[in-house]
């Protein structure tokens, strides 16, 4: 899998993929400093046009409570090999980026590969049910948004042609300013 031409990895770049990433990117550091070289988890690989891009989650082996939340920890010593990881690590999917494949902030391994390895079964199901919490959160606060709009423009079309309604009478009783 990981022994491919230099640019292959970005056709084969999927969901559950743990690459080397530099996060966070050179615009969020100090002048002078460089951003850390961490594994980072793909959550997506979207197609903008004709260029592909990758959703990538923050990746860390510091358990304190900063960048808490939605996360996949990876702490069995199988499912740290699997990864490609040296250490128990988690991935926070409250802290992401949406970079393209051409990003410089990949780092490529042996082969010119930024993968270093890949989520297990286990860890895969935990990151489906994630991204489904996370996609139902998403479809609920649309739709309230939605809603607020529809009720928003109900309420001024009410409220223009209660206007309307109170000119009517206003005129028919001679008090209002002239016809319109």
């Amino acid at each position: 899998m990981f022994d491919q031409h230099p640019h292959d990895w970005q056709q084969d770049l999927a969901l559950g993929d743990v690459v080397l990433f530099r996060f966070p990117t050179t615009e969020d550091v100090p002048d002078g400093e460089t951003p850390k070289m961490r594994p980072c988890l793909v959550l997506d690989t979207p197609r903008l046009g004709l260029h592909r891009f990758a959703k990538l989650a923050y990746g860390t082996s510091a358990y304190g409570n900063s960048n808490r939340g939605r996360e996949v920890s990876i702490r069995q010593p199988t499912s740290i090999e699997a990864a490609g990881l040296d250490r128990p690590s988690r991935f926070t999917l409250e802290r992401t980026l949406l970079v393209s494949l051409d990003h410089p902030g990949f780092e490529a391994e042996k082969h010119g590969d930024p993968r270093i390895g890949r989520l297990d079964e286990g860890l895969m199901e935990r990151l489906h049910a994630l991204r489904a919490r996370m996609q139902a959160a998403a479809d609920i606060a649309a739709d309230h948004r939605r809603v607020r709009l529809e009720e928003r423009r109900r309420w001024q079309a009410e409220g223009r042609a209660a206007a309307q309604h109170n000119r009517r009478l206003l005129q028919g009783r001679g008090l209002a300013g002239g016809a319109r």
